[in-house]
């Protein structure tokens, strides 16, 4: 039963992409063919009510896609590193289906869909390692759904910090010189600005923290025998992520800090949380077999 909640739910996502693709020449074809149309106002409600006719589909799809994955991966009881990277990524994509549901906001809720679709095949067609402890008690439960949730909300945190790097180089770039430049302002189309791109990296950062602040807490209360599940390694990483992500808020509120320079500290930050998480798991159970 799991398995084919875990195909619809596959397809919901595929669906949701395609009408994400139906919807870019609409987006796109203003900016490129405005200096030399003439085009009759009438034809601008038109266009409106086809974006929108077009948006409708691409949330009910993304929402029914979500709905089925995280019951079919509650069902298929599994919380190993495949597994674990699927529940990341059906909450990146409830995350940004919940927060960037405007228009010109689709380039994450796209790419947290792709994630999804690759999640879902490997979830799907790799095995189970041979050594995964089953996760018993509410307690811990809730101690990796709140984990699980303040990884997927800096996860998206991380990759907006990449498109406000790829924002700012762009703006740099005013001949367009290099093929990066061309690329990105041919898919910006799917992305606000980039004053509204740093004001969500740093609402994003600001939950994501919050999240980890009781991922930590509730982990300091309900997890025990730390030596023996592997855990010291992983809380150290853990807290020096942590730490970096106060710094940074600290030195936005305080310094003004922004731009590539905030974006390259939440590039370590993530990286620091990766690896605690699953780089452990990647080594304790797929190396070690432990």
């Amino acid at each position: 039963m799991s398995f084919v909640l875990l195909l619809l739910a596959f397809v919901a996502y595929a669906v949701a992409l395609y009408a994400l693709w139906q919807q870019l020449p609409q987006d796109a074809a203003p900016r490129e063919t405005a200096p030399r149309e003439t085009a009759p106002r009438e034809t601008a409600p038109r266009e409106t009510a086809s974006a929108a006719s077009m948006q409708l589909p691409l949330q009910l799809f993304m929402a029914l896609g979500i709905a089925l994955h995280l019951l079919g991966l509650y069902l298929l009881e599994r919380f190993d590193v495949f597994a674990s990277l699927s529940w990341v990524a059906a909450l990146m994509a409830l995350a940004t289906a919940l927060i960037f549901n405007r228009k010109r906001e689709y380039f994450l809720p796209a790419l947290a869909c792709v994630i999804a679709c690759l999640t879902l095949v490997v979830v799907s067609l790799l095995p189970t390692p041979p050594v995964v402890r089953a996760i018993r008690g509410w307690q811990i439960q809730l101690h990796l759904g709140i984990a699980l949730l303040a990884y997927a909300v800096l996860s998206i945190a991380c990759v907006q910090a990449m498109l406000v790097w790829l924002s700012e180089r762009a703006l740099r770039d005013t001949a367009g010189a290099s093929q990066l430049t061309r690329s990105w302002r041919r898919w910006s189309v799917l992305m606000p600005p980039l004053s509204r791109l740093e004001r969500q990296l740093f609402q994003l950062i600001g939950l994501g923290f919050a999240l980890l602040t009781l991922t930590l807490l509730s982990g300091a209360l309900f997890v025990t025998n730390w030596f023996d599940q592997h855990l010291v390694h992983k809380t150290v990483l853990t807290l020096v992520s942590w730490l970096v992500f106060a710094l940074l808020l600290l030195a936005h509120k305080v310094y003004g800090l922004r731009g590539r320079q905030a974006a390259g500290v939440t590039l370590v930050g993530m990286v620091l949380l990766l690896l605690a998480f699953f780089g452990s798991k990647v080594v304790l159970e797929l190396i070690l077999k432990r």
